[in-house]
């Protein structure tokens, strides 16, 4: 499906609120902004106000409808009004290099520090209030589940880490282990069973991992595309951005709760 004056660009991230609505980033593209793209894919709004212009690594959306974007040229996170007004920047001097975010139950925001190697969390008003490390390097993608539980995409050691409310790790997933192999993962979500979607552009698919860490299916993607971020509803349907080889088109697919393709943006 063509999107109208299509905000697709290389690298890009995703986050879904709660009526579905689909947020994109700009990734590595020009003109650091977010979409905003209604259910069936019409574009509702930008939000532009990032400082620099290499592009926003990470978005998410809490639930008052409020969106952050990870500006990796400012190195903070702008936290965005639902109207698009841009509110305020967080962590300005004490994130390293923004990437992966996630937003919990009562809307604390988690931001992947990848110069840092660690994971800030700030409260809903922008204010510091842990910094959780880990035997992580290059810290990406981040999901919280509903009893708080931290989950961590480890990308130069090709894994995912679960981490308690404390910090403490749980589980590693990954590596061989449990039939798990992950190249260079990059982004996690997780739907209402507690099941994790994790994109490794390295195997070049989507898997998904049952909440104890089995793997549970892979779906590769097509015509030498890379996915690079995952936004998965409550019932298990998927929203994959995917990039090609040469780095300038990109697509988002959604797949169904079994993995079939529903949709292609492009």
């Amino acid at each position: 499906m063509a999107i109208a004056d299509s905000p697709l660009h290389g690298g890009g991230f995703i986050a879904l609120d709660v009526q579905g609505n689909v947020y994109l980033s700009s990734g590595d593209g020009p003109n650091p902004h977010i979409s905003k793209l209604s259910p069936s894919g019409q574009l509702l709004a930008q939000f532009t106000g990032f400082k620099g212009d290499a592009g926003v690594h990470g978005v998410a959306v809490d639930s008052q409808g409020n969106v952050y974007g990870a500006a990796q040229g400012g190195n903070d996170v702008v936290k965005f009004s639902p109207a698009g007004k841009l509110i305020s920047r967080i962590g300005a001097s004490q994130i390293a290099v923004p990437g992966g975010l996630a937003v919990d139950s009562h809307d604390a925001l988690y931001v992947a520090d990848e110069g840092g190697d660690a994971v800030e969390v700030f409260s809903p008003s922008g204010k510091l209030t842990r910094t959780i490390r880990g035997p992580f390097i290059r810290t990406r993608g981040l999901a919280v589940d509903a009893e708080g539980q931290l989950y961590v995409a480890d990308h130069e050691r090709g894994r995912v880490l679960k981490l308690d409310a404390s910090g403490k790790q749980l589980a590693s997933w990954g590596q061989g282990l449990n039939g798990i192999s992950l190249s260079y993962p990059i982004e996690i979500s997780l739907d209402g069973q507690g099941n994790v979607f994790v994109t490794d552009p390295g195997d070049m698919a989507l898997q998904k991992l049952s909440p104890d860490g089995k793997l549970l299916a892979a779906w590769p993607a097509r015509d030498k595309h890379h996915p690079i971020g995952v936004a998965a509803l409550p019932d298990g349907t998927t929203f994959t951005t995917e990039d090609a080889d040469d780095g300038k088109t990109a697509r988002v697919v959604e797949r169904s709760p079994a993995g079939k393709e529903l949709v292609v943006w492009q």
